[in-house]
């Protein structure tokens, strides 16, 4: 699978994190130089609306803020704003027509409209000049138009961050704790984590069990305690073996509680051991310095 998320770049006063419409599941945050940072974040709302959100990050940072959602590494959509107008919803890759492969607006939002390669780059090159940044205009233009070797769409928004003229891609800033690791991944796991299910749950009833909106919670503060100094880890983990308490609890009769129904083999360490770090270091791998 590839690539799937929201990368923002802004100039905020703080951290950049918890853009609560654009995603909750803030992953990687990364010093861009001279106070812009770049956040790359997935949420619960696929595709995000990102217009709405780029604008409030630059009317409340009062400099300007990019935005983009990347959907499997195959194509992306991107806005460009500053404070007081929000850029166009822009396709990329290519601008000059609607996505035949992805949807890239939530319900009711209207789809990216075709632009010419030269208004969007000219439109970022004004957005980079309104951040006090020094693009480089020959690279940001063969960017947008895709020139040479096709490339994911992902590295293809990077390439676009660099152009811009922001000073260096950092590396990805460390983690309080390691939300991938037991005992946490019981929650947090895209694929089989307790949080999917709960928020999967609550979109089918009205009437959720106790574990669900546990579960909500503290799959949203494990996600606002990553970048935290003074997390109580010991804390969270005691939460978590409450929600699993709840969740047991909603059918006495299943044998081996939530570690046998859904890691059988957890304890043995065969099914999803800890995390060696390999999607940090492939992160870090976008680093330039």
């Amino acid at each position: 699978m590839g690539y799937w998320g929201t990368i923002v770049v802004a100039r905020p006063d703080g951290l950049l994190s918890r853009v609560r419409e654009l995603g909750f599941r803030d992953r990687w945050v990364r010093e861009l130089g001279d106070g812009w940072q770049l956040l790359e974040t997935t949420g619960w709302n696929d595709p995000p609306d990102l217009c709405g959100p780029s604008r409030e990050l630059a009317d409340s940072t009062e400099f300007p803020a990019f935005t983009a959602y990347v959907s499997d590494g195959s194509c992306a959509v991107i806005s460009a704003s500053v404070p007081g107008r929000t850029g166009a919803l822009t396709h990329l890759w290519d601008t000059d027509g609607p996505c035949g492969a992805f949807t890239h607006s939530p319900d009711g939002k209207p789809e990216p409209a075709g632009r010419t390669v030269g208004a969007v780059a000219d439109e970022l090159r004004e957005w980079a000049a309104a951040a006090g940044l020094t693009p480089d205009a020959a690279r940001l233009h063969a960017v947008i138009a895709q020139d040479g070797e096709r490339t994911d769409a992902d590295d293809l928004v990077f390439a676009l961050v660099k152009a811009l003229g922001l000073p260096r891609i950092g590396r990805t800033l460390p983690w309080a704790f390691d939300i991938d690791t037991r005992p946490f991944r019981l929650v947090t796991d895209e694929t089989f984590g307790l949080g999917l299910q709960a928020r999967s749950r609550a979109l089918r009833t009205d009437t959720p069990e106790a574990w669900v909106p546990a579960t909500i919670a503290l799959e949203r503060d494990l996600w606002d305690a990553l970048y935290d100094r003074d997390t109580d880890v010991d804390a969270l983990a005691g939460r978590l073996l409450d929600v699993l308490d709840l969740y047991d609890d909603r059918d006495p009769s299943s044998e081996g509680g939530v570690l046998g129904e859904l890691f059988p083999s957890l304890r043995d360490g065969t099914l999803n051991p800890d995390s060696p770090g390999n999607d940090r270091q492939w992160a870090d791998g976008r680093a330039t310095g």
